[in-house]
């Protein structure tokens, strides 16, 4: 979302998102690796999958999550890992946007490179506050975070840092939440192409630099494809 490099062969941040009256995250990132079909798969399991993965389903069985089920495949319902969720809101951005609708409106995603997220948090001073003022701040109105969330701060107070610094980023240089539309299968030249790109948009970043650095070292086999 940030640099638009390309994500083949790359880990990405995923950033929950639903239209208010724009994209705002509704929850905590995730990470795991581009699976080359718009989501991530091998995703880190931790507190803050499991509280996701937890508060839809429970909002499933009451009727508040409503998906598409004979859209579903079979090997995604029923809806029992954090991945299943993610292919549904996915498909929400690339197909079918009844897949997985919350509260009547469909939940998407951002994708960030993690490299690029991981320096940009390692770049950001965060003041020492509560985590309470921390997530009044990410999440002011947005009631699905406060139900995720509720009671369970302390088991994700890195992940709540971290969306913190890349929101206070994304503010300063005014970019925007929007779900992420995966691209094409790319060629090296391709990825080369998007690399410089970013490079030269994002000239004035150190941390952003930094990050597609590493990121070129990441993926850097695919450069002799």
């Amino acid at each position: 979302m940030v640099t638009g490099v390309s994500l083949k062969g790359a880990n990405a941040t995923a950033v929950l998102l639903q239209k208010m009256a724009r994209y705002h995250p509704i929850a905590l990132p995730m990470t795991g690796n581009y699976d080359r079909f718009g989501s991530i798969d091998g995703v880190d399991e931790d507190d803050n999958t499991q509280l996701i993965l937890k508060f839809f389903l429970d909002k499933l069985a009451i009727g508040e999550f409503v998906i598409d089920e004979p859209y579903w495949s079979k090997d995604r319902y029923p809806i029992s890992h954090i991945e299943d969720l993610l292919w549904g809101f996915e498909r929400n951005t690339h197909d079918n946007q009844q897949t997985a609708v919350l509260n009547r409106k469909p939940v998407v995603f951002a994708l960030i490179c993690e490299r690029v997220w991981s320096a940009i948090v390692g770049s950001e001073t965060t003041k020492r506050e509560p985590d309470s003022t921390r997530f009044d701040r990410v999440f002011k109105d947005v009631p699905v975070a406060e139900e995720i969330y509720r009671g369970n701060l302390e088991k994700v107070s890195d992940q709540l840092r971290e969306l913190a610094a890349v929101s206070a980023f994304l503010n300063r240089l005014r970019i925007a939440w929007t779900p992420t539309k995966a691209g094409g299968q790319d060629f090296a030249e391709e990825i080369r192409e998007y690399l410089t790109s970013a490079r030269k948009q994002f000239r004035g970043s150190p941390a952003v630099l930094e990050g597609l650095d590493n990121y070129e070292r990441e993926i850097a086999d695919l450069f002799e494809e």
